[in-house]
């Protein structure tokens, strides 16, 4: 398959240094010193999965010149994706599908804007992952699972193949019949914890060690399932219980990218994580207290610095 990595940051460095690694024709879409330094000398991937090394990558800042590919999987952040959408253009055939991998549960609509749906797929990943230099990546976690999946449920061709492509080369690659469902699974966890550590500025495990900050997690997570069963998604009865139980699956040390981003002053997604469960909260007749607080109190900090 031919396929684009839009954003060569952590996660799409990892994915599609693994894709390449496995023989996929794989252009990465970068910037800046971490593109200069995977032209000249490739990139190393360092991961409890295996370590490797490419040494030739394909690689660019001008999608102009990639031509058409089977895949476009966007990496970036939210706040970029928009830009993305537009850069990407030149990129796109009539069955290039494009699978946005971002936080939040905003993506999907935000590439049908620009795309017709026909090539839009969700998507979503479970990893921890890092450019710690350029030219460098590194994955700090067992956990590296992409689920992507037609918008109405099928399972394409298309999706089974990059489904394939994905297993080959080493990651939980998976094709969702639910993509939705799984996107707002996911937002729990991400809009229900993320704020939480991020405002009370401590890592996972100092939170479920912490019984009241453990009791507002519950809270939080509450909100955004009552949003999203406000918006026709169906929930399983336990998923408040069961999203709370992933906290045990990841690092106690570890913190989420909304904390890190804070403290590095980058930008944040915040504005599509208790933003978002707010302005939905409000046009669906859902109360959403603590994310109202929580957004109130990041905002001051979104455009970082």
């Amino acid at each position: 398959m031919r396929i684009a990595i839009m954003g060569a940051g952590g996660v799409g460095s990892y994915f599609g240094a693994r894709l390449a690694a496995s023989g996929e024709d794989v252009t990465f879409i970068a910037r800046g010193l971490h593109l200069a330094t995977i032209r000249e000398r490739g990139m190393s991937v360092k991961s409890p999965h295996g370590e490797f090394r490419l040494e030739t990558v394909a690689a660019t800042d001008d999608p102009s010149t990639v031509g058409t590919v089977d895949v476009v999987l966007a990496t970036v952040k939210l706040y970029d994706l928009d830009n993305a959408c537009a850069m990407i253009a030149p990129m796109i055939g009539p069955e290039t599908m494009i699978i946005p991998v971002q936080n939040g549960v905003s993506a999907v609509e935000m590439v049908c804007s620009r795309y017709d749906r026909k090539h839009v797929v969700g998507g979503l990943v479970f990893v921890a992952t890092y450019v710690v230099a350029p030219g460098e990546v590194e994955h700090k976690a067992e956990l590296h699972r992409l689920a992507f999946g037609e918008l109405d449920g099928a399972l394409s061709d298309r999706v089974l193949a990059f489904r394939d492509a994905g297993q080959k080369a080493g990651f939980d690659a998976v094709a969702s019949q639910d993509i939705e469902l799984e996107l707002w699974a996911k937002f729990a966890l991400l809009a229900g914890l993320g704020p939480v550590t991020t405002l009370s500025r401590q890592t996972v495990g100092a939170v479920e060690a912490d019984r009241d900050l453990w009791d507002l997690c519950r809270r939080s997570v509450g909100e955004v399932v009552a949003v999203g069963r406000a918006k026709g998604i169906e929930f399983p009865p336990d998923i408040v219980d069961a999203t709370l139980a992933l906290n045990a699956k990841f690092d106690p040390n570890a913190k989420n990218t909304l904390l890190l981003d804070l403290e590095a002053g980058r930008r944040l997604e915040h504005e599509w994580i208790s933003g978002e469960i707010v302005r939905l909260g409000r046009e669906l007749g859902a109360p959403t207290p603590f994310h109202e607080i929580a957004y109130a109190a990041l905002k001051p900090f979104a455009e970082g610095g």
